[in-house]
């Protein structure tokens, strides 16, 4: 939180421009061990907000999203992040994560 804070008010010089959206990805990723569920989502929509190829924070919105019970959107989220990266390896959860969303509806 206190690193997000640095870098919107400005007081961070020469920050990567997608810096504010991988902390708030982080942020989201340490809600969702929390099960902090409803944080973790609007973490995640802040980081696409800032990077909309931010592929960790759609996968980890749609883990939110499962939990919340948005099952259509957080298939829609999933979805995406297979499209993004097709290669079996790096979504293998993903892929699983979609499997039992499917089975919801």
């Amino acid at each position: 939180s206190k690193a997000i804070w640095l870098v919107r008010s400005g007081r961070v010089k020469e920050a990567p421009s997608d810096l504010a959206s991988v902390l708030h990805s982080n942020r989201a990723f340490a809600r969702i061990k929390l099960k902090e569920w409803a944080k973790a989502e609007e973490d995640c929509t802040a980081a696409l907000s800032l990077n909309a190829k931010n592929m960790k924070a759609v996968y980890r919105r749609a883990l939110a999203r499962t939990e919340l019970q948005k099952t259509e959107a957080a298939l829609q989220d999933v979805e995406l992040v297979l499209k993004e990266l097709p290669d079996p390896q790096s979504n293998k959860e993903a892929a699983e994560l979609k499997q039992r969303l499917e089975e919801r509806l």
